[in-house]
């Protein structure tokens, strides 16, 4: 296991496949104490100004560590962010075989007792939203996120 400063370097593996990645030094003292964080199993609330690679700064130890990580995100778009390209991208660099689910906010899903009380409710009977809920309700059967 390399140390964030050098996975972080200018040699890393970040530097090598991530086009238009650039070592700064921020991002590797922040991505030491979160790697140190880990493995302590401590806690630490860190801060950093605009464009120090935060994002970087706590994937890289977290994804190398091998250990289960929680992210949370103030928003949506960080959060696909994250998903579709952060991660893939820290994940391939450092080779390392990875799990990774995406939980959205629990406004982000359908409640199937709701839908059903939906279907059965006479006052939502228009043609419309009727046909709308039979889309949804068949969707759901499919689904499996």
């Amino acid at each position: 296991m390399l140390a964030p400063q050098e996975l972080l370097g200018p040699q890393g593996p970040l530097a090598r496949m991530i086009h238009g990645f650039t070592p700064r030094s921020q991002q590797q003292e922040m991505a030491q104490a979160v790697a140190d964080t880990l493995a302590a199993r401590g806690m630490l609330v860190a801060e950093a100004a605009t464009g120090t690679g935060k994002t970087y700064a706590y994937l890289v130890p977290a994804i190398d560590s091998g250990l289960r990580v929680i992210v949370s995100t103030a928003t949506k778009t960080l959060q696909d962010q994250l998903y579709l390209r952060d991660i893939p991208q820290v994940r391939d660099a450092l080779a390392a075989p990875l799990a990774v689910a995406i939980l959205k906010g629990r406004t982000n899903y359908l409640c199937l007792q709701r839908m059903e009380l939906a279907l059965q409710a006479p006052e939502l009977n228009a043609a419309h939203v009727r046909e709308q809920l039979q889309t949804i309700a068949a969707w759901a059967r499919r689904t499996r996120t």
